[in-house]
C-alpha cells in the first residue's frame, strides 16, 4: 500500500532483505517492467509468505553498532525519531516490530498507551584489565524488566529470553495472553527469519571472445627468430554454461562455469632472424576449462548490479598442431598454459537476465629451448588471457514474490 492510500497487487522483487529496504521493486504482472518505489512512499508491504512490513516513525538509536570495523570507545546512546520500513512481528495490546539497520538488529515493543521501547544489539570498545576488548552493551533484559515490571509472567521469562525474534515474540505474546486482559485481540505475524535461509540457483549461457598473449623474450644473449614474437595474439570465440548459487541476501554467490575456446594461430607463422636462419611455427588447438569461485553483487541504482569475483580455473587442452620448423630441422613447439596459485579475477555489470563481464588470468612463467644447428636458443614467456563475455540467465526470476 502506498502512502497515498492506493493498494497495488502483483509481484515484488524479493531480495530477502536482511537490512530494512530503501527501495522495493514492484510489477503488476510477470511481463511488465518492474517499477522501483522508495520506502518512504510505501505505507505497508505484504507478501504472500505472510511477511508484513510497515513504514513507521520509530525511535532509532543509530549509534547502536555491531560491525567490528565500526566500533568505537564508549557505550554511546542517542535516539532520534526515524522513518523505517520494519517487519511487523506481532500485533496486540503489546506489539513487536523488528528491522536490521546497517547489519545491527533493532526491535520495538509498544504497549497500549505507552511509548515505544527500542531494543538494539550493540557492542563497543573498552579496556578490560589493561587490554582493549569488545564489550557487549546490549541491556535489553534490564529494559524489558522496567517496561513489563507489572507483569509477573513476563518478569519470570526475561532472564532466559535470548535476543532473537522468536524469543521476543514469545515474551510479548506471554504479556498479551496473561497480563493485558485482551488476549483475543492478538495477531501473530509470520516471522521473516525462515525466508532468509532461502538460496537461489541461476543457470545461464555465456558467449564472447578471449584474447591470449604468449610473447617470447630472448634470454642468455640469445638472438633468435622468436624474440618479441607472440605465439597467439588473436581473439578467439568462447562459449559455455554457468551456475550461480546465490545466498539469501542476493549479494554473494558460489559461481561455477564450463567453457570452451580455441587458442594459437590458424595459419603457420613465418619467422626471420635477420640472418640466413628462417623458419615457421604452427600452434593451435582447443581449450576447455572449469571455473569455480565467488561472485559479489553490489547494487547500483534500482536496476543494475556491479559484479566482482574471483576463483580458480582447471584447464584441459586438445592440441591440433604444435611444431617449429627451420632449415633442415623440425621439433615440437609449445604445450599448454600452466596454472598458478593466482586466481582469475572478474568484474562486470548485471541487468535483469543479462550480464557483461571482463575476466582475466595470468599463467605460469615458462621457458622454451631449441637448437638451430649452430647455437642453442633460450626464451621465456608469460602467458595471460583476457575474456569479454555476455551471459544470459535461462531460468525464471525466482526472486519475484506475490505481494501488495
Amino acid at each position: 500500500m502506498l502512502t497515498s492510500g492506493d493498494t497495488l497487487r502483483g509481484e515484488i522483487e524479493n531480495a530477502f532483505w536482511k537490512d530494512a529496504p530503501a527501495t522495493v521493486r514492484f510489477r503488476p504482472g510477470p511481463t511488465v517492467r518492474p517499477t522501483p518505489y522508495p520506502a518512504r512512499r510505501l505505507q505497508s508491504v505484504y507478501l504472500a509468505s505472510g511477511r508484513l512490513l510497515r513504514h513507521e516513525l520509530l525511535p532509532v538509536d543509530r549509534y547502536a553498532e555491531t560491525r567490528y570495523s565500526f566500533l568505537d570507545y564508549g557505550n554511546v546512546r542517542q535516539q532520534k525519531p526515524d522513518s523505517v520500513l520494519a517487519d511487523v512481528l506481532l500485533l496486540g495490546s503489546a506489539s513487536l516490530r523488528g528491522a536490521s539497520l546497517e547489519e545491527t538488529e533493532h526491535y520495538w515493543v509498544q504497549r497500549t498507551g505507552q511509548p515505544h521501547l527500542e531494543l538494539s544489539a550493540r557492542k563497543y570498545l573498552g579496556m578490560v584489565n589493561g587490554v582493549q576488548s569488545i564489550i557487549d552493551g546490549n541491556d535489553y533484559q534490564s529494559q524489558l524488566l522496567v517496561y513489563f515490571g507489572d507483569c509477573e509472567a513476563v518478569v519470570n521469562l526475561i532472564p532466559t529470553t535470548p535476543f532473537t525474534t522468536e524469543a521476543l515474540q514469545h515474551l510479548v505474546h506471554t504479556y498479551n495472553q496473561q497480563c493485558s486482559g485482551q488476549a483475543h485481540t492478538e495477531q501473530v505475524i509470520r516471522s521473516a527469519t525462515p525466508q532468509r535461509g532461502t538460496v537461489a540457483v541461476r543457470i545461464g549461457v555465456l558467449g564472447g571472445v578471449r584474447y591470449n598473449s604468449l610473447r617470447f623474450r630472448a634470454a642468455d644473449n640469445t638472438n633468435g627468430a622468436l624474440d618479441g614474437v607472440n605465439a597467439d595474439n588473436f581473439p578467439h570465440p568462447q562459449g559455455g554454461l554457468y551456475v550461480d548459487v546465490v545466498n539469501s541476501g542476493r549479494r554473494l554467490a558460489f559461481h561455477t562455469a564450463v567453457l570452451a575456446t580455441t587458442f594459437g594461430r590458424m595459419n603457420p607463422v613465418r619467422l626471420s632472424s635477420g640472418t640466413s636462419q628462417a623458419g615457421s611455427f604452427a600452434w593451435r588447438g582447443t581449450q576447455a576449462f572449469l571455473q569455480f569461485g565467488l561472485r559479489g553483487f553490489l547494487p547500483v541504482g534500482t536496476t543494475y548490479q556491479v559484479v566482482v569475483g574471483g576463483g580458480y580455473e582447471l584447464n584441459a587442452f586438445w592440441l591440433q598442431a604444435s611444431h617449429l620448423s627451420y632449415p633442415g630441422r623440425q621439433q615440437y613447439f609449445l604445450d599448454r598454459f600452466y596454472g598458478t596459485p593466482l586466481p582469475y579475477l572478474e568484474a562486470g555489470i548485471k541487468h535483469n537476465r543479462l550480464l557483461l563481464a571482463l575476466n582475466g588470468r595470468v599463467y605460469m612463467n615458462d621457458t622454451y629451448f631449441y637448437y638451430n644447428g649452430t647455437e642453442d636458443s633460450h626464451y621465456t614467456y608469460q602467458p595471460w588471457s583476457l575474456s569479454l563475455m555476455v551471459g544470459y540467465r535461462l531460468n525464471a526470476d525466482s526472486d519475484a514474490t506475490p505481494g501488495r
